[in-house]
Protein backbone atom coordinates (compact mmCIF):
# COMPACT_ATOMS: atom_id res chain seq x y z
CA UNK A 1 0.00 0.00 0.00
CA UNK A 2 1.35 3.61 -0.90
CA UNK A 3 0.82 6.27 1.39
CA UNK A 4 0.61 10.18 1.26
CA UNK A 5 0.91 11.95 4.64
CA UNK A 6 -0.27 15.65 4.33
CA UNK A 7 0.66 17.97 7.24
CA UNK A 8 1.26 21.55 8.20
CA UNK A 9 4.85 22.03 7.78
CA UNK A 10 8.29 20.79 7.89
CA UNK A 11 8.21 20.52 12.00
CA UNK A 12 5.72 17.73 11.92
CA UNK A 13 6.97 16.21 8.57
CA UNK A 14 10.19 15.50 10.18
CA UNK A 15 8.58 14.11 13.51
CA UNK A 16 6.19 11.94 11.61
CA UNK A 17 9.51 10.48 10.06
CA UNK A 18 11.44 9.70 12.86
CA UNK A 19 7.76 8.38 14.38
CA UNK A 20 9.00 5.67 11.50
CA UNK A 21 5.86 6.60 8.88
CA UNK A 22 6.62 5.48 5.51
CA UNK A 23 4.56 7.10 3.70
CA UNK A 24 5.49 10.28 1.17
CA UNK A 25 4.86 13.11 3.31
CA UNK A 26 3.64 16.43 1.91
CA UNK A 27 4.26 19.58 4.35
CA UNK A 28 1.70 22.08 3.37
CA UNK A 29 3.83 25.52 3.93
CA UNK A 30 1.43 28.57 3.58
CA UNK A 31 0.34 30.81 6.20
CA UNK A 32 -3.02 30.97 4.43
CA UNK A 33 -4.46 33.66 7.37
CA UNK A 34 -2.09 36.17 6.08
CA UNK A 35 -3.18 37.55 2.57
CA UNK A 36 -5.44 36.80 -0.30
CA UNK A 37 -7.46 33.72 -0.62
CA UNK A 38 -8.48 33.77 -4.38
CA UNK A 39 -11.56 32.47 -5.69
CA UNK A 40 -9.89 30.33 -8.35
CA UNK A 41 -10.55 27.10 -10.10
CA UNK A 42 -7.75 25.09 -9.54
CA UNK A 43 -5.32 24.65 -6.64
CA UNK A 44 -2.30 25.68 -9.33
CA UNK A 45 -3.76 29.35 -9.94
CA UNK A 46 -4.37 29.47 -6.16
CA UNK A 47 -0.89 28.70 -5.60
CA UNK A 48 0.78 31.64 -8.33
CA UNK A 49 -1.18 34.30 -6.44
CA UNK A 50 0.00 32.91 -2.83
CA UNK A 51 3.60 32.93 -4.22
CA UNK A 52 3.35 36.51 -5.33
CA UNK A 53 1.95 37.37 -1.76
CA UNK A 54 4.42 35.76 0.44
CA UNK A 55 7.20 37.25 -1.85
CA UNK A 56 6.20 40.80 -0.70
CA UNK A 57 5.18 40.01 2.30
CA UNK A 58 8.30 38.36 3.81
CA UNK A 59 11.02 39.48 1.31
CA UNK A 60 11.09 35.94 -0.07
CA UNK A 61 12.25 35.02 -3.90
CA UNK A 62 8.90 34.73 -5.41
CA UNK A 63 10.42 31.92 -7.83
CA UNK A 64 11.68 29.66 -5.27
CA UNK A 65 8.42 29.70 -3.71
CA UNK A 66 6.49 29.55 -6.91
CA UNK A 67 8.85 25.91 -7.46
CA UNK A 68 8.06 24.70 -4.23
CA UNK A 69 4.45 25.11 -4.49
CA UNK A 70 4.45 23.89 -8.17
CA UNK A 71 6.16 20.44 -6.62
CA UNK A 72 3.68 20.24 -4.02
CA UNK A 73 0.07 20.95 -6.54
CA UNK A 74 2.12 18.32 -9.07
CA UNK A 75 2.16 15.25 -5.62
CA UNK A 76 -1.43 16.20 -5.10
CA UNK A 77 -2.60 15.43 -8.75
CA UNK A 78 -0.86 12.35 -8.10
CA UNK A 79 -2.77 11.69 -5.84
CA UNK A 80 -4.46 8.43 -7.90
CA UNK A 81 -0.89 6.28 -7.04
CA UNK A 82 -2.06 6.55 -3.56
CA UNK A 83 -4.24 4.21 -1.79
CA UNK A 84 -4.05 6.06 1.39
CA UNK A 85 -3.74 10.06 2.49
CA UNK A 86 -3.53 10.63 5.84
CA UNK A 87 -4.52 14.60 6.97
CA UNK A 88 -2.74 15.14 9.92
CA UNK A 89 -3.61 19.20 11.32
CA UNK A 90 -3.91 20.73 14.27
CA UNK A 91 -6.20 22.67 16.33
CA UNK A 92 -5.57 26.22 15.01
CA UNK A 93 -6.38 28.23 12.56
CA UNK A 94 -2.90 28.00 10.70
CA UNK A 95 -3.89 24.47 10.25
CA UNK A 96 -7.69 24.90 9.99
CA UNK A 97 -7.68 26.65 6.61
CA UNK A 98 -5.00 24.27 5.38
CA UNK A 99 -7.43 21.51 6.58
CA UNK A 100 -9.65 22.72 4.38
CA UNK A 101 -8.08 23.87 1.11
CA UNK A 102 -6.77 20.21 0.95
CA UNK A 103 -9.73 18.96 1.25
CA UNK A 104 -11.71 21.20 -1.08
CA UNK A 105 -8.67 20.16 -3.52
CA UNK A 106 -9.93 16.59 -3.07
CA UNK A 107 -13.45 17.52 -3.46
CA UNK A 108 -12.90 18.85 -6.62
CA UNK A 109 -11.41 15.70 -7.46
CA UNK A 110 -13.78 13.71 -6.40
CA UNK A 111 -11.43 11.53 -4.11
CA UNK A 112 -12.85 10.43 -0.76
CA UNK A 113 -11.37 7.20 -0.94
CA UNK A 114 -9.00 5.83 1.45
CA UNK A 115 -8.28 9.52 2.90
CA UNK A 116 -8.18 9.34 6.72
CA UNK A 117 -8.51 12.72 8.75
CA UNK A 118 -6.35 12.55 11.99
CA UNK A 119 -6.88 16.28 13.76
CA UNK A 120 -5.07 16.95 17.06
CA UNK A 121 -6.70 19.54 20.03
CA UNK A 122 -3.09 20.05 21.09
CA UNK A 123 0.03 20.55 18.82
CA UNK A 124 2.06 18.07 17.39
CA UNK A 125 5.21 20.05 18.22
CA UNK A 126 4.74 18.96 21.71
CA UNK A 127 4.94 15.19 21.23
CA UNK A 128 8.54 12.86 20.57
CA UNK A 129 8.37 10.37 17.92
CA UNK A 130 7.43 7.60 20.37
CA UNK A 131 4.08 9.26 21.52
CA UNK A 132 2.96 11.29 18.08
CA UNK A 133 1.38 8.25 16.29
CA UNK A 134 -1.00 7.88 18.98
CA UNK A 135 -3.20 10.25 17.48
CA UNK A 136 -3.44 8.12 14.11
CA UNK A 137 -5.68 6.01 16.51
CA UNK A 138 -8.58 8.47 16.21
CA UNK A 139 -8.47 9.23 12.44
CA UNK A 140 -11.77 9.00 10.81
CA UNK A 141 -12.67 8.32 7.21
CA UNK A 142 -13.56 11.71 5.12
CA UNK A 143 -16.71 10.90 3.45
CA UNK A 144 -18.06 12.53 -0.10
CA UNK A 145 -20.49 15.03 2.65
CA UNK A 146 -17.34 15.86 4.46
CA UNK A 147 -15.55 16.85 1.32
CA UNK A 148 -18.81 18.95 0.36
CA UNK A 149 -18.77 20.70 3.76
CA UNK A 150 -14.92 21.75 3.25
CA UNK A 151 -15.43 22.69 -0.10
CA UNK A 152 -18.43 25.05 0.60
CA UNK A 153 -16.04 26.98 3.37
CA UNK A 154 -13.04 26.98 1.13
CA UNK A 155 -15.37 29.02 -1.01
CA UNK A 156 -17.08 30.77 1.84
CA UNK A 157 -13.46 32.11 2.57
CA UNK A 158 -12.79 33.04 -0.81
CA UNK A 159 -15.41 35.19 -1.04
CA UNK A 160 -15.54 39.25 -1.38
CA UNK A 161 -16.94 39.86 1.94
CA UNK A 162 -16.47 38.12 5.50
CA UNK A 163 -20.24 37.90 5.77
CA UNK A 164 -20.61 33.92 5.21
CA UNK A 165 -17.65 33.16 7.25
CA UNK A 166 -19.73 35.23 10.31
CA UNK A 167 -22.70 33.00 9.47
CA UNK A 168 -20.94 30.04 9.44
CA UNK A 169 -18.80 30.95 12.57
CA UNK A 170 -21.90 31.59 14.66
CA UNK A 171 -22.82 27.42 14.98
CA UNK A 172 -20.68 24.04 15.23
CA UNK A 173 -19.87 22.52 11.97
CA UNK A 174 -19.94 18.92 11.84
CA UNK A 175 -17.16 16.61 11.26
CA UNK A 176 -14.90 19.72 11.93
CA UNK A 177 -14.49 19.48 15.77
CA UNK A 178 -12.19 22.62 15.67
CA UNK A 179 -12.72 24.71 12.76
CA UNK A 180 -15.66 27.00 14.45
CA UNK A 181 -13.60 28.42 17.06
CA UNK A 182 -10.56 28.85 14.25
CA UNK A 183 -13.06 31.11 12.23
CA UNK A 184 -13.97 32.94 14.86
CA UNK A 185 -10.56 33.86 16.10
CA UNK A 186 -10.09 34.84 12.02
CA UNK A 187 -12.82 36.97 12.23
CA UNK A 188 -11.30 38.73 15.47
CA UNK A 189 -8.55 39.55 12.66
CA UNK A 190 -10.65 42.44 11.22
CA UNK A 191 -10.09 45.75 12.77
CA UNK A 192 -13.03 46.58 15.82
CA UNK A 193 -14.91 49.31 15.99
CA UNK A 194 -14.19 52.53 17.69
CA UNK A 195 -10.41 51.94 17.07
CA UNK A 196 -9.70 50.20 14.14
CA UNK A 197 -7.49 47.25 15.45
CA UNK A 198 -7.97 44.09 15.00
CA UNK A 199 -7.26 41.23 17.95
CA UNK A 200 -3.52 41.13 17.66
CA UNK A 201 -3.04 44.48 17.12
CA UNK A 202 -4.93 46.06 20.42
CA UNK A 203 -3.45 43.09 22.31
CA UNK A 204 -0.06 44.52 21.12
CA UNK A 205 -0.67 47.94 22.06
CA UNK A 206 -1.90 46.93 25.29
CA UNK A 207 1.10 45.70 26.18
CA UNK A 208 3.46 48.57 24.67
CA UNK A 209 1.80 50.51 26.12
CA UNK A 210 2.25 49.26 30.20
CA UNK A 211 6.19 48.69 29.66
CA UNK A 212 8.58 49.01 26.65
CA UNK A 213 8.90 45.82 25.04
CA UNK A 214 10.99 44.18 22.32
CA UNK A 215 9.45 42.32 19.19
CA UNK A 216 10.43 39.02 20.44
CA UNK A 217 9.14 39.68 23.88
CA UNK A 218 5.99 40.47 22.40
CA UNK A 219 5.53 37.97 20.46
CA UNK A 220 6.30 35.12 23.33
CA UNK A 221 3.38 37.51 25.49
CA UNK A 222 1.26 37.28 22.16
CA UNK A 223 1.46 33.55 21.60
CA UNK A 224 0.46 32.72 25.97
CA UNK A 225 -2.52 34.56 25.51
CA UNK A 226 -3.96 32.96 22.73
CA UNK A 227 -6.19 29.51 22.85
CA UNK A 228 -4.69 28.02 20.17
CA UNK A 229 -1.66 29.96 18.96
CA UNK A 230 -1.13 30.15 15.14
CA UNK A 231 0.38 33.08 14.00
CA UNK A 232 4.44 32.46 13.69
CA UNK A 233 7.21 35.14 13.87
CA UNK A 234 7.40 36.65 10.50
CA UNK A 235 3.53 37.69 10.12
CA UNK A 236 3.71 38.80 13.96
CA UNK A 237 6.61 41.05 12.98
CA UNK A 238 5.19 42.18 9.85
CA UNK A 239 1.76 43.59 11.78
CA UNK A 240 4.09 45.59 14.36
CA UNK A 241 6.05 47.09 11.01
CA UNK A 242 1.91 47.85 9.89
CA UNK A 243 2.24 49.97 13.27
CA UNK A 244 5.44 51.49 12.99
CA UNK A 245 5.97 52.17 9.62
CA UNK A 246 2.47 54.16 8.30
CA UNK A 247 1.95 57.79 7.92
CA UNK A 248 1.09 58.25 11.74
CA UNK A 249 3.02 55.50 13.54
CA UNK A 250 1.54 54.10 16.70
CA UNK A 251 5.11 52.82 17.91
CA UNK A 252 7.75 54.00 17.73
CA UNK A 253 11.73 52.50 18.16
CA UNK A 254 12.62 50.43 15.07
CA UNK A 255 15.19 51.91 12.58
CA UNK A 256 13.88 49.76 10.10
CA UNK A 257 11.67 46.79 9.09
CA UNK A 258 12.18 43.68 9.96
CA UNK A 259 13.98 41.31 7.72
CA UNK A 260 15.36 37.92 8.51
CA UNK A 261 17.86 37.74 5.37
CA UNK A 262 19.79 40.51 7.11
CA UNK A 263 21.49 38.82 10.14
CA UNK A 264 21.98 42.29 11.86
CA UNK A 265 18.34 44.10 11.33
CA UNK A 266 17.14 40.55 12.77
CA UNK A 267 19.26 41.10 15.87
CA UNK A 268 18.71 44.67 15.98
CA UNK A 269 15.37 44.49 15.40
CA UNK A 270 14.03 41.37 17.81
CA UNK A 271 15.77 43.56 20.62
CA UNK A 272 14.66 46.86 19.94
CA UNK A 273 12.57 48.28 23.18
CA UNK A 274 9.52 49.65 21.68
CA UNK A 275 7.28 52.50 22.90
CA UNK A 276 3.34 53.62 22.15
CA UNK A 277 3.75 57.36 19.91
CA UNK A 278 0.74 60.21 20.99
CA UNK A 279 -0.97 58.54 18.34
CA UNK A 280 -0.72 55.67 19.27
CA UNK A 281 -1.73 56.09 22.75
CA UNK A 282 -5.29 58.23 20.93
CA UNK A 283 -6.20 55.05 19.07
CA UNK A 284 -5.38 52.73 21.97
CA UNK A 285 -7.54 54.82 23.85
CA UNK A 286 -10.56 55.25 21.21
CA UNK A 287 -9.92 59.04 20.90
CA UNK A 288 -8.42 57.82 17.12
CA UNK A 289 -10.14 55.38 14.84
CA UNK A 290 -6.16 53.43 13.35
CA UNK A 291 -8.18 52.60 10.11
CA UNK A 292 -9.82 56.53 9.18
CA UNK A 293 -6.29 57.85 10.10
CA UNK A 294 -3.92 55.68 8.34
CA UNK A 295 -5.83 53.91 5.90
CA UNK A 296 -5.92 50.06 5.74
CA UNK A 297 -4.44 47.48 2.81
CA UNK A 298 -4.56 44.26 3.55
CA UNK A 299 -6.51 41.01 2.76
CA UNK A 300 -8.91 38.85 4.98
CA UNK A 301 -9.06 36.10 3.08
CA UNK A 302 -11.01 36.40 -0.13
CA UNK A 303 -12.18 40.02 0.91
CA UNK A 304 -9.93 43.34 0.62
CA UNK A 305 -9.73 45.78 3.18
CA UNK A 306 -8.79 49.12 1.62
CA UNK A 307 -8.76 52.61 2.06
CA UNK A 308 -10.28 54.60 5.26
CA UNK A 309 -13.39 52.27 5.80
CA UNK A 310 -13.40 48.70 6.30
CA UNK A 311 -15.21 45.91 7.15
CA UNK A 312 -15.23 45.19 11.29
CA UNK A 313 -16.08 42.80 13.64
CA UNK A 314 -17.38 43.83 17.22
CA UNK A 315 -15.90 41.21 19.22
CA UNK A 316 -17.66 42.06 22.45
CA UNK A 317 -20.99 41.77 20.30
CA UNK A 318 -19.86 39.11 17.91
CA UNK A 319 -21.14 41.18 15.45
CA UNK A 320 -20.06 41.71 12.46
CA UNK A 321 -19.90 45.71 10.82
CA UNK A 322 -19.99 46.68 6.82
CA UNK A 323 -18.04 49.80 5.60
CA UNK A 324 -18.99 53.05 6.14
Amino acid sequence: MTTLLITNGDQTADLLAAAGSRAIILPWRDVLHDGPLPALDTLEAVSAVRAAHLAAQFQFDQDTIAATFAERDAVMRRHAEFDRIELWFEHDLYDQLQLVQVLDFFAREERSKGIVLVQADSFFEQERPDTVMRFAIDGVRVSPALLQTASTIWSELTAPTPEPIARRAAKPIKGFPFLQDALARFLEELPQPGTGLNRTEMRLLDAVGMDELSPAALFRQAREAEDAPFMGTWPFYAIIDSLAFCDFPLVSGLHARYSHADSEVHAEYVMAPLSLTDMGEDILSGAQDHVATNGIDRWWGGTELKGFASWRFDRRSQTLLEPR
